[in-house]
């Protein structure tokens, strides 16, 4: 597999863990109850941004594919992080439409 596909597949896999699972709602909760007060954001891990970038830099050191190439295909990952989360989520409204239209047609 490509590293460009691979690095492809991170950066979902990134987005997905922390814009949509509720992961990162769930580890600024734990952390604010151990420090007493509110914490509103823990960069890197609360932004898809900066995971997605550090992510992918990590995996190319990893597999030994860091060039200039891909560090600047990581790049252009992270910067289309909000864009795809985007994308994510009118998938995932749409099979939630989806599937609540077949359970009404379902019901009749």
């Amino acid at each position: 597999m490509s590293i460009y596909n691979q690095l492809l597949l991170v950066a979902f896999i990134v987005i997905f863990i922390v814009d949509l699972s509720g992961f990162t709602d769930t580890l600024l909760d734990i952390v604010s109850k151990v420090k007493g007060h509110r914490v509103e954001s823990l960069r890197p891990f609360t932004c898809s941004l900066c995971m997605t970038w550090w992510c992918c830099l990590i995996w190319s050191l990893c597999t030994g594919h860091f060039t200039l190439p891909v560090i600047a295909f990581s790049a252009a990952l992270a910067a289309l992080s909000f864009p795809l989360a985007q994308v994510f989520i009118f998938i995932r409204e749409g099979l939630n439409r989806l599937v609540a239209v077949l359970a009404k047609w379902l019901e009749i």
